[in-house]
């Protein structure tokens, strides 16, 4: 079963302007040389390329550390009770400078949860009935484990996510509800793939995989959102809820 990974921080580096440079400026190569056999080769590097290379890794770093610091304040304080101001405080930023990167909160609000749910959908993949593929029940634990694991390591995007979302406005509902008819596609789909190898009973795989993820949402709810779940006390969770699930699913002699 693989590992939990551990999850990077956001780079708090501050955001730097390099300085201008005027067209046709000397960069200190020849202007013979610039379409020579170094330059076409990528061996010589324009000095504006560089800078320009910079600013844009300066710009995503100082993006990163703006969702951050929105991040921790929608989570501690809710969305509506967090200010633009809170967040500008907190980031030690100028509001000008915010609005360089994001059209206001809604719009780091929405950036936030649409990552957080592209990480989740990216660790579940389709049960493979091949012959070589592992046992489908051991398939369905991995994907039960990596999202628990995504969702440990964001603990803060997994209660803005349970407790917020849902209910904002019409926008964020309409966004929950497509995330989650896909996770419950696939799950019913791995149902289905069950049923058709004999390894399930009679059962409805859309009432299932529907029953099943929301006590999955409940699970993550109680044993990551609000308690610290350790590695192991998680592997256990994991095998609890299939345990649980698959009780009334297996198919009986």
């Amino acid at each position: 079963m693989p590992p939990v990974s551990k999850s990077v921080s956001a780079s708090q580096a501050p955001l730097t302007a390099g300085p201008g440079v005027r067209s046709g400026a000397s960069s200190g190569v020849d202007s013979a040389d610039r379409s020579g056999p170094l330059r076409s080769s990528g061996l010589v590097t324009d000095p504006v390329d560089g800078r320009v290379a910079r600013a844009l890794r300066l710009r995503q770093e100082r993006s990163t550390q703006l969702l951050a610091v929105a991040r921790r304040l929608f989570a501690k304080r809710r969305y509506h009770q967090t200010s633009i101001q809170d967040i500008l405080d907190e980031a030690g930023v100028a509001r000008g400078t915010l609005y360089l990167h994001f059209d206001g909160k809604r719009a780091m609000f929405d950036a936030l949860v649409d990552s957080f749910l592209t990480s989740i959908r990216s660790v579940v993949t389709l049960v493979d009935v091949s012959p070589d593929a592992p046992p489908p029940l051991q398939q369905i634990e991995e994907n039960l484990l990596r999202v628990m694991a995504v969702l440990s390591e964001n603990r803060d995007m997994t209660s803005i996510v349970l407790l917020m979302v849902e209910g904002l406005d019409s926008e964020a509902d309409s966004k929950m509800a497509d995330f989650y008819d896909r996770l419950r596609g696939l799950l019913q789909g791995a149902l289905v793939k069950g049923c058709a190898m004999g390894l399930f009973g009679p059962i409805d795989p859309e009432i299932v995989a529907q029953a099943a993820l929301g006590g999955l949402k409940e699970v993550a709810l109680q044993w990551i959102v609000r308690r610290d779940s350790d590695e192991a006390t998680l592997r256990r969770v994991c095998r609890e809820i299939l345990s649980y699930s698959l009780s009334g699913m297996l198919a009986r002699e």
